[in-house]
């Protein structure tokens, strides 16, 4: 049995989760990190991306949970890692139809002249529309590399 640490994953509307979890994966800018107990103290930037961590349930059964994440930050202490992000979901609580919507505007605003700014926040807009989707189950292959 893995040695347990506590996690609080804090959004700025929410607490995701706080309790005991055993293990945790986070997106950053250069890789994904798996954070366990006793890990180096560190702060780290986390990109927009899906944080999956395990826990024990009441009945003592190792869980994983998923959260598809906007932009934050992870802090680890000793055996204490609490991350911030503006934004986090279950891929149960996704509306889909909103986000194929969100993902029909952005493809479209890519197809517009736009400034380098704008294109980008487009394109961030379309990848995180395409991971919304691909965590609540509705993968849409190939379309990453049309643009």
């Amino acid at each position: 049995m893995s040695k347990p640490f506590h996690l609080k994953i804090l959004a700025s509307d929410k607490t995701f989760f706080d309790g005991d979890a055993v293990s945790l994966n986070v997106p950053a800018y250069d890789g994904a990190y798996q954070i366990l107990a006793s890990h180096e103290p560190v702060v780290m930037a986390v990109r927009e991306g899906v944080i999956r961590f395990r826990y024990f349930n009441e009945e003592g059964k190792e869980v994983l949970k998923t959260g598809i994440n906007g932009l934050g930050l992870v802090n680890i202490t000793r055996d204490v890692v609490t991350v911030l992000v503006d934004t986090i979901e279950a891929p149960e609580d996704i509306d889909r139809a909103r986000a194929e919507e969100a993902l029909q505007r952005a493809m479209e605003q890519l197809r517009q002249d736009q400034s380098i700014q704008e294109y980008h926040l487009s394109q961030a807009a379309m990848a995180r529309a395409m991971l919304r989707l691909s965590e609540s189950g509705k993968a849409y292959e190939g379309l990453e590399n049309k643009y």
